[in-house]
């Protein structure tokens, strides 16, 4: 009993002579006066004045004055209703008794052309569907949803002239040349 007596009353004194060392070394630090510090923080900064920019100068506001107020307004009931007269026209103008040939199903820009051929001394061209079936088409024959008719056939620079009927901005249809080339399937 006495080796854990003398233990137990040993560690004790090591704490309470611990606690007495931190208590002295504390009162040593906060004592006497701080007042030297405070001298030196006020006059320390004394001189010293942040630098600030100055303010930017504002330059006046200009407004804006909107002047389209007197330009045509492409979504007044007059113009869709114009729109509509329009497509009536362009139905009326087309010759719908003519039979549909299979490559008037796809817009032009889902048609490539792959090549050219020479059957009899005619001229034919190769047309891609975007469905990946291939066609022969020679000049006179449709392609493309708005009528186009191949008009010339140049095999040596295995290019093709469509011509188009499209709608101008006062509905009327009007030709329109486009040109296919076997640089567009790249």
């Amino acid at each position: 009993m006495f080796p854990n007596n003398l233990l137990m009353q040993s560690s004790t004194f090591l704490r309470v002579s611990l606690v007495g060392v931190l208590m002295a070394g504390l009162q040593a630090c906060g004592g006497g006066s701080a007042q030297d510090l405070r001298d030196f923080v006020e006059t320390a900064y004394q001189d010293k004045k942040p630098d600030i920019e100055p303010l930017p100068v504002i330059e006046p506001y200009q407004g804006f004055t909107y002047s389209a107020f007197d330009l045509n307004d492409p979504y007044s009931p007059g113009n869709i209703i114009n729109a509509r007269d329009a497509e009536s026209r362009v139905a009326a103008q087309r010759d719908v008794n003519r039979r549909r040939e299979a490559l008037e199903e796809f817009p032009l820009d889902a048609l490539a052309m792959v090549g050219t051929m020479s059957q009899n001394g005619a001229p034919w061209v190769i047309v891609q569907t975007a469905i990946g079936t291939a066609h022969l088409a020679t000049i006179g024959n449709y392609l493309g949803q708005n009528e186009g008719k191949i008009k010339e056939i140049f095999p040596e620079e295995q290019r093709i002239v469509i011509e188009e009927s499209v709608l101008d901005p006062a509905g009327r249809l009007v030709a329109r040349e486009v040109e296919m080339t076997i640089d567009e399937l790249q």
